[in-house]
């Protein structure tokens, strides 16, 4: 728990909050740390603003050291807002009592990239081989085990190595310290140039639901509504606009609970590599 007051502290302090301000009127939006901390401020940071002028109240983004120990603050509920991967924003919202409020659009899909100049074509050829993967409960990492298995590849035929997020994913496959990695596929283009030219993708699965944002059941109704519309105004923005082309997602519209119920067949498997 120190090390993510840490983090929490570290992007707070960043965006220059301070004292009673920060206590009492933040709206602390709790981000899944799929990528590290600097690239998530940097590329959640227009949507902050834009919550900020339309709420009228500090915006602070805080993480977590690992996916893991974020997942287990979203059951508390720790945060007023959160936005993370669909399969536990369903666990949220059943477990902690989260309200969706909106998803973004676009596909997600799960990647396998290796080195520039890696002879590796399929996925066949990675038996044996070191594979970087962030904590085995994220959504990508429980698909592309499903789509290894499927190719006869079981967990003791590679060598998972574990990585904290999957841009230090690309980072081992660049600096050679892992064959390949698991990586959502708009990861590549999150991550600075020079990680993006250093792999390529050798593989993509089909369309998987992608990320969500949920509102605390503590948070104010009002309050609530007004980040809600905030966030669907938010792509006629010039700063919305960029914030997409940047991220790669498509738009964000409202989300709904038939959506949220087709995310049901994704909790056992979570909850199974959550430990609940």
């Amino acid at each position: 728990m120190k090390a993510i007051r840490y983090w929490g502290a570290l992007i707070a302090l960043c965006f220059g909050m301070t004292g009673i301000q920060a206590q009492q009127e933040t709206l602390r939006i709790g981000v899944i740390p799929y990528l590290t901390p600097n690239v998530l401020i940097a590329l959640f940071q227009p949507l902050r603003l834009q919550l900020e002028k339309d709420t009228g109240r500090s915006v602070a983004l805080f993480t977590a050291p690992d996916v893991r120990s974020f997942a287990r603050r979203t059951l508390k509920p720790d945060f007023d807002l959160i936005i993370t991967a669909a399969h536990q924003a369903r666990l949220a919202q059943v477990e902690g009592g989260y309200l969706p409020l909106t998803r973004f659009t676009g596909p997600l899909h799960a990647a396998m990239v290796v080195s520039k100049d890696s002879p590796i074509q399929r996925l066949g050829e990675l038996r044996g081989k070191r594979i970087a993967v962030t904590d085995r409960s994220i959504l990508v990492n429980i698909a592309m085990s499903k789509i290894l298995a499927d190719q006869g590849i079981q967990e003791k035929d590679v060598q998972y190595i574990a990585v904290n997020s999957q841009n230090s994913g690309i980072l081992a496959v660049a600096r050679g310290e892992a064959d390949a990695a698991i990586i959502a596929h708009f990861t590549l283009d999150q991550s600075p140039e020079d990680q993006r030219n250093a792999v390529r993708s050798m593989f993509r699965s089909e369309a998987l639901p992608n990320v969500i944002l949920l509102a605390s059941p503590l948070l104010d109704t009002t309050v609530r509504e007004q980040a809600q519309k905030s966030l669907l105004a938010f792509p006629a923005t010039t700063e919305g606009s960029n914030f997409l082309e940047k991220s790669r997602y498509l738009g964000i519209q409202a989300t709904d609970e038939a959506f949220m119920k087709r995310l049901d067949s994704y909790l056992p498997e979570t909850r199974k590599q959550l430990g609940l």
